[in-house]
């Protein structure tokens, strides 16, 4: 069965993103279906769907936001890398699927 491995999203101006100590972000009030966190390895942001990603990393954790409960919150640790977006669709959200 299919599963989420990448999250792409669009994020202006660093919008809702804190830096952390030890290299780490957290990025929040995303409104996403529970079971994409759950299977997804990176986090991209992107200030638009035909740019890389300015900040990027692996997903260590996630939480929903206490004052919404139906957006989350993600925990990365960052990486240099960017990446082309990767998805479908015309909203904020893309992801990258597995092949099983």
């Amino acid at each position: 069965m299919p599963k989420v491995l990448g999250i792409h999203l669009i994020c202006h101006n660093n919008l809702n993103v804190e830096d952390l100590e030890n290299g780490y972000f957290k990025s929040g009030h995303w409104k996403i279906a529970e079971r994409h966190p759950n299977t997804a390895q990176y986090l991209a942001l992107h200030e638009s769907k035909n740019q890389q990603s300015y900040r990027q990393g692996i997903i260590e954790s996630w939480e929903r936001c206490s004052e919404r409960p139906d957006r989350i919150t993600f925990y990365v640790k960052a990486t240099n890398e960017p990446v082309e977006w990767k998805g479908g669709g015309t909203g904020e959200k893309g992801y990258f699927w597995s092949d099983d």
